[in-house]
């Protein structure tokens, strides 16, 4: 219904922002790492969720966390407010790293998650995480070497969730420069 509300921001709670447009205070949840400053103009990106007893909006500062938002609601058991609080704990490129390597333990940090949940979540994913396509350009990458090897990885005509996959299972990276990480991400794109 709402593609997007851009206005001045006024601040009610850690979660909670209103957005004054055209003379209308629009309230809506949004993730608890977005940096907000009162009377600033924003631009959120939003998703308006009906429920028989209420319509609430939720807010996002790019398009790929309203996407990946849609992706993780989509799954049975995870509704508006875990899908929020899992992009309140992890940036993007966090979430994608622990939906490729099933990662359990960092998904059960995440606030309301317990072991089933988790479990179910990274299941009912398995067979959607190949096909997300979120653009991590516009993503906080880890590091710069990270980001240089996906923008490498993309200019050779893999897509993006190709390049964040085969980063994302090279063991010790912290250790390594970009080249070796090319040549890592290669080897293991040969292999998936």
């Amino acid at each position: 219904m709402f593609a997007f509300i851009e206005g001045k921001a006024q601040i009610i709670s850690e979660n909670l922002i209103a957005v004054l447009c055209g003379g209308v205070g629009y309230e809506i949840n949004v993730s608890k790492k977005l940096k907000v400053e009162n009377n600033k103009n924003i631009r959120l990106y939003t998703q308006l969720i009906h429920k028989e007893d209420s319509m609430t909006l939720y807010g996002f500062a790019t398009r790929e966390e309203k996407k990946l938002f849609s992706t993780l609601m989509a799954t049975s058991g995870v509704g508006p407010k875990l899908a929020m609080e899992i992009l309140s704990t992890y940036s993007i490129n966090e979430i994608m790293h622990i939906l490729f390597n099933k990662d359990i333990s960092m998904l059960k940090k995440v606030s309301g998650m317990g072991l089933k949940k988790a479990e179910k979540l990274l299941f009912e994913l398995r067979d959607k995480i190949e096909k997300i396509d979120i653009n991590i350009s516009s993503a906080k990458p880890y590091n710069d070497n990270e980001s240089d090897v996906i923008k490498a990885l993309i200019s050779l005509g893999f897509s993006n969730s190709e390049a964040i996959k085969s980063l994302s299972i090279i063991e010790n990276k912290e250790n390594m420069n970009a080249e070796d990480l090319i040549r890592e991400a290669l080897r293991n794109l040969n292999s998936i």
